[in-house]
């Protein structure tokens, strides 16, 4: 066929297939620490992790579904993975280790944190964020960095279970954080996605699209939230065309989506 019309067939390259080893073997890297988290979730070390998720409402079901887990203080994840043959060097590409500028031995970039486990479209763990529990000073949410696997500006967390059923339905909604998607997803709203810590990028908003032809965008009732949603007007104006826009469901003052449902059902 090439042949016919004149074109040359495309041949990989040396270097693309290292790209394509690599990223394969990141898969299994992340898939390996999701698992690892899982396990210390529901083990001894795990119990203040359970008791936060179950003081948030959630049961043993729906923390398996989204298979969520807790990463332990300490060099604990890197000595498991280390066990399991994967090496330090990995464990960097992938984002779940960072090693020192002062020579340092690497150490764990999630420590002591509930974490969700972010899939690309077909369902494969790529990334991580992790939730502190208490009120330290540190960041409340932290994602993985970007990655060879992962770029936060174009995933959408959730976005493999919210797909089909945000096609049977033409619907779907965009929510600011994980515990959102995890309550409506509970309040029979599955169809959901969220950003990764960022505003909605140029990005979501076409992959979104290609779900649905005008997303729901449902930000926290604050004034964060607001300037959230206005953030996304912004960026979704200048790609507006025809069957495809967004739509804006604005939450009472002070509720998010997790808050309301818990309240009013």
């Amino acid at each position: 066929l090439a042949t016919q019309a004149g074109l040359e067939v495309p041949r990989e390259s040396p270097q693309a297939r290292e790209r394509a080893e690599r990223r394969k073997s990141l898969y299994d890297v992340v898939e390996a620490a999701a698992a690892y988290f899982e396990e210390c979730l529901w083990g001894p070390r795990g119990r203040a992790a359970r008791d936060y998720l179950i003081g948030r409402g959630l049961d043993e079901a729906v923390i398996r579904r989204f298979r969520l887990g807790y990463a332990p203080e300490g060099g604990m994840l890197r000595r498991a993975l280390k066990d399991q043959g994967i090496e330090d060097g990995a464990l960097i590409e992938a984002g779940l280790l960072r090693r020192p500028d002062d020579g340092r031995e690497p150490y764990a970039f999630f420590r002591d944190r509930v974490m969700f486990p972010i899939t690309d479209r077909r369902g494969r763990a790529i990334a991580f964020g992790g939730r502190l529990m208490g009120d330290a000073k540190a960041a409340k949410y932290i994602n993985s960095p970007d990655t060879p696997l992962f770029d936060k500006g174009r995933n959408l967390y959730n976005l493999a279970n919210a797909r089909l059923v945000a096609h049977d339905k033409g619907r779907l909604i965009a929510a600011e954080g994980y515990m959102d998607v995890i309550a409506l997803t509970r309040g029979g709203l599955p169809e959901s996605v969220a950003p990764l810590g960022t505003a909605l990028t140029e990005a979501q908003i076409e992959a979104m699209w290609r779900l649905a032809p005008e997303p729901i965008v449902c930000f926290d009732g604050d004034e964060a939230g607001r300037r959230a949603a206005f953030r996304a007007v912004e960026r979704v104006m200048p790609i507006l065309r025809p069957g495809a826009s967004l739509q804006f469901a604005m939450l009472p003052e002070g509720d998010d989506p997790d808050s309301l449902l818990a309240s009013s059902g």
